[in-house]
């Protein structure tokens, strides 16, 4: 099965995604020709978009995924599918990851594992101001990195797909 027909048959419709009510701020953009294509590049855009938007780590993912969109030309309906890698069984291990990546690379490795938690506002706070940073860089890293392999991944199943079939055909005879 053509991936462009896999995609059609799962992905969100182009009616679904105008009428909800953030998509109406933007207007005619909504309605672009590049972000509905379902080409290789677009898709692959989408989805390494996607996995990017996924590691910010309050949830706005969605809300940032359309102008994203338009800016970058690439599918949102595969990248609205996409940031859904972040969801409430994955989240807290994908922002654990995250920040222990970001401690890694701020050298804060030793602080974090001493950092304790108050039931207050004033303790959240305290615990906040320490977890920020390395967050911030971990979830920044982690979402790159993400995004390049999801990228990289859709192109060469797409190219995989496509050599395969030309070989098909050139074997049949009907090339």
């Amino acid at each position: 099965m053509n991936p462009k027909d896999i995609l059609k048959k799962h992905l969100v419709s182009r009616e679904d995604i105008a009428n909800m009510r953030v998509a109406r701020w933007f207007g005619t953009h909504i309605h672009h020709a590049p972000i509905w294509h379902l080409g290789r590049r677009s898709v692959a855009g989408g989805v390494g978009l996607g996995c990017f938007l996924a590691f910010i780590p309050i949830p706005i993912q969605m809300v940032l995924a359309i102008p994203a969109c338009v800016l970058l030309r690439v599918n949102l309906p595969v990248t609205m599918a996409s940031v859904w890698i972040t969801n409430p069984i994955t989240f807290a291990p994908m922002f654990i990851f995250a920040f222990k990546v970001g401690a890694w690379l701020t050298g804060q490795d030793g602080q974090a594992a001493a950092l304790t938690f108050e039931p207050s506002f004033a303790g959240l706070a305290a615990m906040f101001g320490d977890l920020w940073w390395p967050l911030s860089v971990g979830c920044f890293v982690c979402g790159l990195s993400c995004a390049a392999i999801g990228n990289l991944s859709v192109r060469w199943a797409w190219r995989f797909y496509l050599i395969r079939r030309w070989n098909k055909r050139r074997q049949s005879g009907t090339a």
